[in-house]
């Protein structure tokens, strides 16, 4: 076993240092990525009407010391770099308004983890049912290829609304009636459960086009790997095709998967705030509300590397499934 994982580190190694370029070229953008998210959150509030201080009752009597000491006396620049430097340092600061005093870091990294978990699950499951059902209605005609167009067009909070007040006028009557007890989750979304939770998950795996545009793609590379000559090639030697399908359906998915995966942290700002999830999105609505610049940039700077180290995941499979993207192939 240790033989096989030190062969295994030695080729990854050795593979990493080939495209060691490709690496660095895709690590800088990360950063980019988290410094440009970092820029635009600040700008935004910054440019918004008022300030943490008006949140405060006392706020006008304490505003020359707190305008030095939470540098709002200071330009956007200055700003900016202050906050990008205490970040590189592993200080994102503590929250102004949200919980005053409170480190950054300790309001926000539960609920981010808990946001997290619940959109690489709905990630996960949009790329399930979106594949399993372009396996089979690829290249055929299918009336579910409507059906999930039709299912997947609604905006996340429409589908969110619609389901949430449909579970509560059924669950009424049937209480209305005596045919069952009021559950515990009744009446959601004002019941922490279980159900809350599979109901964000579910809806955004879904709606604003998630499956429907998984679902597409899908069909559109199964249809061109099945009809290629490596698939035709092992059909005639007898060999199972489906392990050569899979293995090149991997990059197409990946590619969606990083397209949706911005839109996904996007729609679970809204559902958290529809559904009264306790995670990052319902914090980041709160923190900009009360204009605490430190809460709201520390969420939005979790929210930008998860997309972003989604993206790089990607990129890096996808280097290391397609030898045409590797550098030096070509020799």
């Amino acid at each position: 076993m240790r033989v096989r994982l030190a062969l295994f580190a030695y080729l990854v190694s050795r593979w990493a240092w080939r495209n060691r370029w490709d690496l660095m070229g895709r690590a800088a953008f990360f950063v980019a990525t988290l410094c440009g998210a970092a820029a635009l959150l600040l700008l935004l509030m910054h440019l918004a009407p008022g300030d943490a201080i008006d949140m405060l009752p006392n706020g006008e009597e304490l505003r020359p010391i707190l305008e030095k000491e939470w540098l709002l006396d200071k330009p956007f620049y200055m700003q900016l770099l202050h906050y990008l430097g205490n970040v590189a340092t592993g200080d994102l600061g503590t929250s102004l308004t949200y919980r005053p005093g409170t480190p950054v870091m300790d309001v926000i990294f539960w609920p981010a983890m808990r946001s997290a978990g619940w959109t690489v699950s709905a990630l996960v499951l949009t790329l399930c049912w979106g594949t399993g059902l372009a396996w089979f209605t690829a290249g055929r005609a299918s009336v579910s290829r409507g059906l999930v167009q039709l299912v997947s067009i609604a905006p996340v909070f429409l589908v969110a609304h619609l389901v949430v007040n449909g579970l509560n006028e059924v669950t009424f009557s049937l209480i209305q009636a005596g045919t069952i007890d009021a559950p515990s989750w009744f009446a959601l979304p004002l019941q922490p459960s279980l159900l809350r939770t599979v109901i964000a998950v579910v809806t955004l795996a879904v709606a604003s086009g998630a499956l429907s545009e998984v679902h597409a793609e899908a069909e559109e590379a199964l249809v061109r790997i099945r009809n290629s000559a490596y698939v035709d090639a092992a059909r005639a030697r007898g060999e199972p095709t489906t392990p050569h399908v899979a293995w090149n359906l991997v990059l197409p998915l990946t590619t969606v998967a990083t397209t949706r995966a911005a839109f996904l942290v996007g729609g679970l700002v809204i559902l958290e705030k529809v559904l009264l999830l306790n995670g990052a999105g319902s914090i980041l609505w709160r923190a900009a509300l009360e204009r605490d610049w430190p809460v709201a940039l520390g969420i939005g700077l979790f929210a930008a590397a998860a997309v972003a180290t989604i993206r790089l995941v990607s990129d890096v499979v996808r280097l290391a499934v397609d030898p045409r993207l590797r550098t030096g192939s070509a020799s």
